[in-house]
């Protein structure tokens, strides 16, 4: 954190979280001692750290609603992480409603973070499932909340795709005037389709190099891109070079005009106002000591919204 000049950091665990233990009682006390030790760091350092709640499977609802009402109520959650799919069901699956319906009711911030999908066996075993397929997890949990009605349901919920959405800035047009208007998107015009996807929040994660962050900043809204370092799964190089790149946004432009007055706010936004909306208690905690300058989003193994601050 030190070294690229992150001061706080909101933890979490990553993929494949507590779906790999198989005894459902196991699971849930894991996920107690995980949000328990998550929360102790907070209070240890609160402008340093937050955490988004870690569940038991999905497979165990009931098991998910306690461990939220404790994570929120008992430990001062600042949100929770889903993975992309659990025992074949993606995000989207009514199985899940009531726990949308919670998450809704609390206003949540989910991030959302891709595992290892349904069919395993069709990863080619020389291609890495992390590096190649993870994306198109992401991608397929993001259509199925869609076409579950999720955001139409449960409009108080502020989910973040992580590594910039996966592929679906790159393949929402195609999805969408392929399939608008037919039953596999729920009878969804084109347009409609589209105006959903760019509900997402999306982090960076992994993807703020040139081609991918251009691509994204040209189909989120304003307001909805983070910062994100991958840390500790990216490389320490990766992660300085895409960091600077996120940086140069409006950096160097002149303010005297429009188009850099502008710049240079979306640059601030992405590096640090856009996390702070949506985890307010990190700037009120830096208010409190002075240290507000927070620049963004990101996740790791045991991080998932790493706030970059300039200092």
């Amino acid at each position: 954190m030190e070294e690229n000049s992150i001061s706080s950091a909101i933890l979490s665990l990553s993929a494949p979280a507590l779906t790999i233990i198989q005894d459902k009682a196991e699971a849930v006390d894991l996920a107690r001692e995980i949000n328990s030790y998550a929360a102790s760091l907070r209070d240890q350092h609160p402008t340093r750290f937050g955490f988004l709640a870690t569940l038991p499977s999905l497979t165990d609802i009931d098991a998910c609603l306690a461990e939220i009402e404790h994570a929120f109520d008992g430990l001062g959650a600042d949100g929770i992480t889903l993975l992309t799919s659990y025992n074949g069901r993606y995000l989207g699956h009514p199985d899940f409603s009531p726990l949308w319906a919670e998450l809704d009711k609390r206003r949540a911030v989910v991030f959302v973070h891709p595992a290892e999908g349904p069919v395993p066996a069709l990863t080619e075993p020389s291609m890495p499932g992390p590096i190649i397929d993870f994306p198109h997890e992401t991608t397929r949990a993001a259509l199925s909340i869609i076409i579950g009605d999720v955001m139409r349901h449960f409009r108080q919920v502020k989910i973040i795709l992580s590594h910039a959405g996966g592929t679906l800035p790159y393949m929402a047009t195609r999805i969408a005037y392929q399939a608008g208007g037919s039953p596999f998107l729920r009878n969804r015009s084109a347009e409609e389709f589209i105006t959903e996807a760019k509900q997402f929040y999306f982090d960076l994660a992994l993807s703020a190099f040139e081609g991918p962050f251009d691509l994204l900043r040209r189909f989120a809204p304003r307001g909805h891109i983070t910062y994100g370092s991958d840390f500790p799964f990216a490389k320490p190089y990766s992660i300085k070079g895409q960091a600077d790149h996120v940086r140069a946004v409006g950096k160097g432009l002149d303010s005297s005009t429009e188009d850099g007055d502008e710049a240079k706010a979306e640059g601030w936004e992405i590096r640090r106002g856009n996390a702070l909306r949506l985890f307010p208690r990190l700037a009120e905690a830096g208010e409190r000591e002075g240290n507000g300058a927070m620049d963004g989003v990101a996740h790791a193994s045991t991080g998932v919204a790493k706030a970059i601050v300039e200092r």
